[in-house]
């Protein structure tokens, strides 16, 4: 009896401490703020509520709000737009996989960064698998096992899976590092790969589409960098040096270094380079080269013309000035790429507002991505991609204004709510507003039935906050039963008058107004 007396109390007790806690938010508790805020500024749900864990995501997700969910969906459309304008053809591939496609050697995608970023775990059946880091790994195997499959027969005459490509995706991907500036944990990536092409075209062909794309958004070279480098300028580097080139671990720790170029101060960078064995005047020497290397000019300059990757180099640049877009490009030896699989031409595009940021997008030329086993007839031995994420693409946007105002729809229809006795419209009469309402729709106009309240004016004032161009408020004469349109041209300001027999020329010019 006793125990059971405690245990009420404790249960008492806790009641008043989470009703008191709930009073103070003034909301359930499985949705308190998380403590970091959505990637979406207007999401910033109680941000200051730092001691509360959020149910409905986990730290570096993604969660978008309805005008920030618009801003993410039209980008993600326009990749979709572009990609196929080109070309490319579209795949999906789950975001789930098994853990050892990332975890392996070279040869499976697998770099010890990745290994480190990886969302793993153990199944009921006891697999290992991981949330998608990179899409590469994926798309390669996949490749890999249609091109062997002897399934891969088109049928109808359609094309077989080996003659596609020209590739690309929106992957969902998650890498558990530290959220910042342009960084979450989750990001939408749009992936473009080239499968089969031994020369620059390939290289020229993606970089003409980033291009495109920053053209297309509104940016200028002006705004946005891409920083061209080779995989084969690091050994050149050191060689000008006098540094060893052949320890595979300390190239891969120095290539790490050199990539934090951008991102760190001189001073620490030093102390990195000197942690590698470098002398103060060799990492003089080596700032030097980076610094002094910007263009074609100075690249031939420091290193032989003819050396293999600065002819390399050489094509692309001229290949994307006859594209007309070779002022994007930097010659930039910091540029290594993280991932361990690029053997070729490698870039990142950054903001020049903060080039000291993450890029936001970036890529190379991975050859020979399977050391040991390549299909018989030798196409995926040659491989050139880029990648780009929503997150960095859109703070560039935003900071630069261009991102569209949200429109929630073109047209908004407003009705009485059904049982409002004074104001609701005849059954026969709501028959026709539904005409009208799918007449519009079947324009290819959004249309939204407001039905919230009998006040039109309320539907008037909604209208103009969802950014209608148009409002349509019928208008039952009860004297006569006659049912007419009063149709509030927005922008405007103007309003006109139709009747029930002029629906379809009030649709047309609803229609032509939105246009």
């Amino acid at each position: 009896m006793a125990c059971q007396i405690l245990l009420i109390a404790i249960a008492a007790g806790l009641c008043v401490c989470l009703g008191g806690d709930l009073r103070r938010t003034q909301r359930p508790l499985g949705y308190l703020a998380p403590r970091t805020t959505f990637c979406g500024t207007r999401a910033r749900l109680y941000a200051d509520a730092r001691d509360k864990v959020a149910l409905y995501t986990v730290r570096g997700g993604q969660c978008f709000l309805p005008r920030d969910q618009s801003e993410q969906r039209r980008l993600q459309q326009e990749w979709i737009d572009l990609s196929q304008k080109f070309g490319f053809a579209e795949y999906s591939i789950g975001v789930l996989a098994h853990a050892e496609l990332f975890n392996g050697s070279q040869e499976d995608g697998g770099t010890e960064e990745h290994r480190k970023e990886q969302y793993t775990f153990t199944d009921r059946k006891g697999r290992r698998l991981a949330l998608r880091g990179d899409v590469t790994p994926q798309f390669m195997a996949m490749l890999r096992d249609q091109w062997e499959s002897c399934a891969d027969r088109s049928q109808g005459g359609g094309m077989e899976t080996r003659q596609y490509s020209k590739w690309f995706t929106l992957a969902d991907c998650w890498r558990y590092e530290r959220p910042g500036y342009c960084r979450r944990r989750n990001h939408l990536q749009w992936t473009c790969d080239i499968v089969g092409s031994p020369k620059e075209d390939a290289e020229i062909e993606l970089l003409t589409m980033l291009v495109t794309f920053f053209r297309k958004r509104g940016l200028s070279s002006a705004d946005v960098a891409i920083h061209l480098s080779h995989r084969d300028a690091v050994p050149a580097m050191l060689d000008i040096l006098g540094k060893p080139t052949t320890d595979e671990r300390w190239m891969h720790e120095f290539r790490k270094v050199v990539d934090k170029y951008r991102k760190v101060d001189r001073s620490e960078l030093s102390s990195m380079l000197s942690a590698l064995g470098f002398t103060p005047e060799e990492i003089s020497k080596l700032f030097n080269l980076i610094s002094r290397c910007h263009n074609l000019a100075t690249l031939s300059e420091l290193f032989h013309k003819e050396t293999p990757f600065v002819g390399n180099l050489k094509n692309i640049v001229e290949g994307l000035e006859r594209a007309q877009c070779a002022d994007w490009i930097t010659i930039d030896l910091s540029i290594v790429r993280g991932s361990d699989y690029y053997t070729g031409a490698v870039f990142e595009c950054f903001d020049r507002l903060h080039p000291q940021h993450r890029a936001i997008a970036g890529g190379g030329r991975y050859d020979n991505y399977f050391r040991s086993r390549v299909p018989s007839d030798g196409q995926l031995a040659h491989a050139v991609g880029f990648g780009m994420g929503n997150i960095g693409m859109i703070e560039v946007l935003r900071s630069r204004g261009l991102l569209a105002p949200e429109t929630l729809a073109d047209v908004v229809v407003f009705s009485p709510p059904m049982g409002n006795d004074e104001k609701a419209l005849r059954g026969c009469d709501m028959v026709h507003v539904h005409k009208v309402v799918g007449a519009l729709r079947e324009k290819g106009l959004r249309v939204y039935h407001y039905y919230k309240t009998a006040k039109w004016s309320k539907g008037l004032e909604f209208a103009e906050r969802a950014g209608a161009t148009s409002f349509v408020h019928p208008k039952l004469d009860v004297a006569t039963g006659t049912l007419s349109y009063q149709v509030h041209h927005i922008p405007a300001k103007s309003k006109k008058f139709w009747e029930k027999e002029e629906l379809q020329r009030m649709v047309d010019d609803i229609s032509t107004r939105k246009g």
